[in-house]
């Protein structure tokens, strides 16, 4: 079977797309501060190598076993993993590289150069496994799955270093250096001089014979932030465009300018407030800032404002930026092609010809095309390899098949409705809490030799400087374990039996979307509360437009899905979402919580935005341990899960590809140094 025939096969199956956060409101004005460190990362543990292996005929990837099951197996816990917490630093000053060496000479020189690689080749075509069909392609949407079809085409100011992740460090991409104010009021950024947009003839020729070759000055930057911060109302009236992860990362931008004029090439950002995010931001907030023209901008707002909402074979050929890959073709839930960018600024990148990202929303599907070859690469966040996969491809793949355990962006939990009772009581959500098992889900989830989840957590990411030590969150009742854990189970049902009555119980649905990852969550949650605190708990499994518009209205009991996420390891990243009622996402926020717990919600409210505030590292750490320690002990408002590890998976023919921990908003400047040995 051809790959286009798998297509066709694929475009049949109605799987349901990973929850996206609903639109955040515009956070209030703040200004650039101080910049957090880079966060000191815990590398996941890698698959254990396997003896070569000849290729198996394909078989259907093992599903997923039922909740139920998980309960029925001895806990097989692993050993606590500790976490080393690195010293606050600054985040280190911008450095101009001046040296003779082309970028990829350079990169190969980096400290995230793997040697097994070997020395990078040009040329050839990679093909995607893209999990999901298109839903727009405006750059500063913040798209994960659909993301690699498009934000190739783009550069930021500022990225990280992909291939050393969020433990490097920030470096320039179209801004050569920046630097801070004194104050943290101002960021000034200069921009590298030569840069062209791409010669894009698919755009109408009123607009093509502006942008097409057209050099990146100020005016350009200035008008591409502005467009990610404050959209003109124009685009909101066609839908979309609410750009929540620019908007709650840099949404305290008050004013830019251009000191040195439209056409030159300093550009000034100012803020309202020092916050020590700001930096990290410009480098992998959520659909980051990626640069336009001043004039592709003016033509959208004038002529065709939802032709970034909108996907056709048409307006996917209009994207133009400045980055290393061109659109070049979009057929409708099949296929999307981008080639080389002939005048790509960054001499002798990219190094592929091109890519060819197949549309294969079916998660076996798409399996199958990985092991017979018919695809590179297999995809990743939540349409990463399953359980049953990872187990398939370590017994007869491995030695044509990569696997690369990450921690995801986005860490699993229930949501509790506090506006429905009995969660009203505090008691009774510490009950919940107290009642899950998370070792259990630990054996649940396991994938093949891989642990695929990492334990303890609460809400902030494990292995950053801002999760509490392990010892201390092993320690809390809720993530003990042994004795520990059946101590947790008697006080649960104490506290039930005080909140409702002896023995008196109640019954309450989950709605999760409905994909297996997700369905997994509220099983597991249904089996955990029926055994330990005779809890009822039934299955609701909704598509995804069902799920938000449920969501949105607050029509649910409990909620399991991606309940935090991250984009750099700050911890605003969640924290705005979740407990600063004009930046909350209806996905991520305590429900509820200011009607029933308003003081706790209250305080939580001003925790955050102090931390948010603060510049000094040290200090800014301990006050997010008093977060984290109150959502853990006092608040109950959710339920987290241990932090999930995807498994993205590639041909081993593929190079210069590697994912850290938390990768899925900074990975898109790889693609122009991914090569293919073959």
């Amino acid at each position: 079977m051809t790959i286009l025939a798998i297509v066709a096969v694929a475009c049949a199956a109605d799987e349901a797309a990973a929850p996206a956060a609903a639109p955040a409101a515009a956070p209030a004005a703040a200004p650039a501060a101080a910049p957090a460190p880079a966060p000191a990362l815990v590398a996941p543990a890698q698959v254990a190598p396997q003896a070569p292996q000849a290729p198996a005929a394909p078989q259907q990837a093992a599903a997923a076993a039922p909740a139920q099951q998980a309960a029925q197996r001895p806990a097989t816990a692993p050993p606590v993993q500790t976490t080393t917490l690195a010293r606050p630093t600054a985040v280190p000053p911008p450095d101009l590289i001046a040296s003779s060496l082309t970028p990829i000479e350079q990169y190969v020189k980096s400290a995230g150069y793997k040697p097994e690689w070997g020395q990078p080749q040009t040329g050839g075509i990679m093909r995607y496994g893209a999990s999901h069909v298109f839903n727009g392609h405006d750059p500063n949407y913040g798209h994960s799955f659909e993301g690699p079809q498009f934000l190739p085409t783009y550069n930021a100011l500022l990225r990280f270093d992909t291939w050393q992740g969020l433990a490097g460090p920030i470096e320039g991409d179209l801004a050569e250096t920046w630097s801070l104010s004194a104050d943290g009021l101002s960021v000034t950024f200069s921009l590298r001089e030569g840069v062209k947009f791409q010669d894009n003839q698919n755009l109408p020729a009123s607009v093509a014979a502006k942008v097409a070759g057209d050099e990146f000055t100020c005016e350009d930057a200035e008008a591409s932030l502005q467009f990610a911060i404050n959209p003109a109302e124009v685009f909101f009236e066609v839908g979309g465009f609410a750009h929540t992860g620019p908007r709650s990362g840099l949404g305290h931008l008050s004013a830019t300018s251009c000191p040195d004029g439209p056409l030159g090439y300093t550009f000034k950002a100012d803020f309202t407030e020092p916050l020590a995010r700001t930096i990290t931001m410009f480098a992998g907030a959520r659909g980051m800032p990626h640069n336009m023209d001043k004039d592709f901008l003016d033509w959208l707002a004038a002529e065709c404002a939802d032709c970034l909402h909108e996907t056709t074979p048409e307006t996917y050929l209009y994207g133009t930026g400045t980055g290393a890959f061109v659109p070049v073709e979009f057929q409708v839930d099949i296929e999307t092609k981008v080639r080389r960018n002939p005048t790509y600024w960054r001499e002798g990148l990219p190094l592929l010809d091109g890519m060819d990202q197949f549309i294969i929303t079916d998660g076996t599907t798409r399996f199958t095309a990985l092991l017979t070859g018919q695809i590179d690469y297999f995809g990743e966040g939540s349409a990463s390899l399953l359980a049953g996969q990872v187990e398939q491809v370590q017994k007869s793949f491995s030695d044509t098949i990569h696997i690369n355990p990450a921690l995801h962006s986005w860490g699993k939990g229930i949501q509790i409705n506090q506006n429905r009772p009995p969660f009203d009581n505090v008691n009774v959500r510490k009950a919940l809490h107290l009642a899950m098992d998370r070792d259990q889900w630990i054996d649940f989830t396991q994938a093949g030799t891989q642990v695929a989840a990492k334990r303890p957590t609460n809400w902030m990411p494990p292995g950053t400087i801002w999760a509490l030590p392990d010892e201390e969150l092993m320690a809390l009742p809720g993530w003990r374990r042994g004795d520990g854990k059946a101590e947790d189970i008697v006080e649960a049902n104490r506290l039930l039996d005080e909140a409702l009555g002896k023995d008196v119980r109640f019954s309450i649905a989950c709605m999760a979307q409905s994909s297996q990852i997700y369905i997994d969550g509220c099983l597991f949650f249904q089996d955990q509360m029926k055994k330990n605190v005779n809890v009822e708990v039934t299955s609701d499994f909704v598509e995804s437009a069902v799920q938000g518009e449920r969501g949105r209205a607050e029509q649910y009991d409990v909620h399991y899905g991606s309940k935090v996420t991250t984009n750099v390891g700050d911890p605003d990243d969640y924290y705005m979402l979740s407990a600063v009622p004009e930046f909350e996402s209806w996905y991520y926020k305590n429900t509820g919580a200011f009607n029933s717990s308003s003081a706790m919600a209250t305080e939580l409210e001003a925790m955050v935005r102090a931390q948010s505030k603060e510049l000094d590292v040290a200090k800014r750490r301990d006050m997010v341990w008093e977060i984290e320690r109150k959502l853990a002990t006092e608040a109950f408002f959710q339920i987290p899960y241990p932090w999930t590890f995807i498994f993205p998976a590639w041909s081993k023919q593929v190079r210069g590809w590697t994912l850290g921990p938390f990768p899925s908003q900074i990975k898109w400047a790889q693609f122009e140094r991914t090569w293919l040995a073959r």
